[in-house]
């Protein structure tokens, strides 16, 4: 991006793409401003509303800031006649706080309840984040940690991993005594049931591990370090030794490869081999190979800069980069939760059902048991799938609820909803198909309120029909409002006398949008 504003021609392009890009986009906004105005006042800012909307003004932003930060050298030079570079020192300075807010607004707004959060329930959700905080700055502070953003991101990662953690917790522990499972079954299942929350949850949880690589980066290292065969150079604890110089060719190029050394604490780590390569008719670009040991603690690359084949003498750039690897793996965490949310919930058929009472079954001992027999297998799966579609078929008997089986709002301490579920099972395992199971809730039941839906039969046919009809009686409507629309016929020279009733087609198009704006 910093070509833009490097290259005239080319800052001259992305300026003209960004006012086009503006002036439609706000000038869309403006005309649809009637419609998209809200309705509602914000009820108070310890909300979700409220974090949401201070999450996406900081994300405005800081669009605007990168914008601006990218612009700067062509427009210090169209104003000054001067133009000045700017680099990541400038970008970071700006966006490392507003990093750590994001950061924390990560681990606040999934624990503010919607519209206004009162203090017990504040006190409640934010216990444990905060000792968590507090414990984890204590102890930077005590390892002597003094980069005052990395100490920070690394408290806030604490905070925002407690929150996630809490939320896994306590929702496992809720599904687990609903069903009578094994934690690590109810979790499953837990995310199953309610995938774009815990999917997002895990996406959270990527961006705390990409923060805590961000947080390493305070603690970089860089070296250069000139040295002949057998000497040897110390940097952040790593020692290097300079072994010796080759050069080999292939049909391609020729390689220049020096041999090093690692040592740390007198042990021997790895041997690596930074190279630099010449191919053949480009023998004036050489390529940089870079030799990289891998860690979860920190990463050393080391850089072959200069050399002489004569003397056997080489110059090597070091850097020991902390935590690089968790931005990758926080990454590919994120990647997963949202590959979870975006998952159709049949594809946690087999985890979405209750286990019967006593039996304490894993997904892992599932995976077992699909060794010795695909077919056994593969019938539970079809069980659990039949149990997750009655519980959405049949009513919740408690009476206090009004909801199917499985969105009881009362799972944890419902006195109807275990034995209903009992009886659910007992029907399954006689080999009962779902209609069967159903008819059966009716006849004891006395009625088909026992149904989440009315059968497709009868007079509970115009219950089916009413939606379809409504629905092609509002698509017909809506046709014929565009096709007035397109048809109008054109303005007359005279303007129309003042008092003149609106038509009818008007009014009825001003409604239409008011109804789809609740829609919305």
């Amino acid at each position: 991006m910093h070509a833009f504003g490097e290259d005239r021609w080319l800052a001259g392009l992305f300026s003209g793409f960004m006012i086009l890009l503006l002036t439609f986009s706000f000038a869309y906004v403006i005309y649809r401003l009637p419609l998209l105005k809200s309705r509602h006042e914000l009820d108070s800012w310890f909300s979700r509303e409220a974090a949401f909307l201070a999450n996406n003004w900081i994300l405005l932003f800081s669009a605007f800031f990168i914008l601006f930060a990218t612009m700067f050298p062509t427009l210090s030079e169209a104003v000054r006649g001067q133009r000045l570079t700017v680099g990541p020192p400038f970008f970071n300075q700006w966006m490392r706080p507003i990093g750590l807010v994001l950061l924390v607004l990560t681990g606040i707004a999934p624990l503010l309840a919607w519209k206004k959060s009162t203090l017990s329930n504040l006190v409640q959700q934010f216990t444990w984040p905060v000792a968590a905080l507090i414990v984890t700055g204590a102890a930077v502070f005590a390892l002597g940690i003094r980069v005052w953003s990395s100490g920070i991101c690394f408290a806030l990662c604490a905070f925002v991993g407690a929150t996630i953690l809490q939320e896994f917790i306590r929702g496992a522990s809720v599904r687990k005594g609903a069903s009578g499972s094994d934690y690590f079954t109810a979790l499953v299942g837990l995310v199953a049931r309610q995938q774009r929350r815990y999917g997002g949850y895990i996406v959270h949880l990527g961006i705390v591990l990409m923060f805590l690589g961000f947080a390493g980066q305070g603690y970089k290292q860089e070296k250069d370090m000139q040295l002949n065969p057998g000497e040897q150079n110390t940097v952040a604890g790593f020692t290097v030794r300079h072994d010796s110089i080759a050069v080999t060719s292939d049909d391609q190029k020729q390689m220049i490869t020096g041999h090093v050394t690692v040592f740390r604490n007198g042990k021997q780590l790895a041997q690596m081999a930074p190279a630099r390569w010449f191919f053949a008719k480009h023998e004036s670009q050489p390529t940089t190979e870079v030799a990289i040991r891998r860690a979860p603690g920190e990463d050393v690359y080391i850089v072959l800069a200069a050399y002489d084949i004569g003397t056997q003498n080489a110059t090597y750039a070091v850097t020991v980069n902390p935590l690089v690897d968790w931005i990758w793996l926080g990454f590919g965490i994120l990647a997963i939760g949202t590959g979870i949310a975006l998952l159709p919930e049949r594809a946690f058929a087999f985890a979405g059902a209750r286990v019967p009472e006593g039996v304490v079954t894993t997904s892992l001992l599932l995976l077992m048991l699909l060794l010795p027999g695909v077919a056994r297998a593969q019938t539970v799966i079809q069980k659990d799938a039949l149990r997750q579609q009655l519980e959405g078929d049949l009513m919740c008997t408690c009476g206090g609820c009004l909801a199917p089986m499985n969105n009881c709002p009362m799972a944890g301490a419902c006195h109807g909803l275990k034995e209903q579920r009992e009886k659910v099972n007992r029907m399954i395992d006689q080999g009962m198909t779902r209609e069967q199971i159903k008819a059966a809730f009716v006849r004891e039941h006395g009625g088909v309120d026992v149904l989440s839906a009315p059968p497709d039969e009868g007079f509970n046919r115009l219950a089916w029909a009413l939606p379809y009809v409504a629905g092609a009686t509002g698509a017909a409507l809506v046709g014929l409002v565009a096709y007035r629309w397109t048809r109008r016929p054109a303005m007359p020279d005279a303007p129309a006398a003042a008092g003149a009733e609106v038509p009818v087609e008007d009014a009825l198009a001003a409604r239409l949008d008011d109804e789809l704006r609740d829609l919305d």
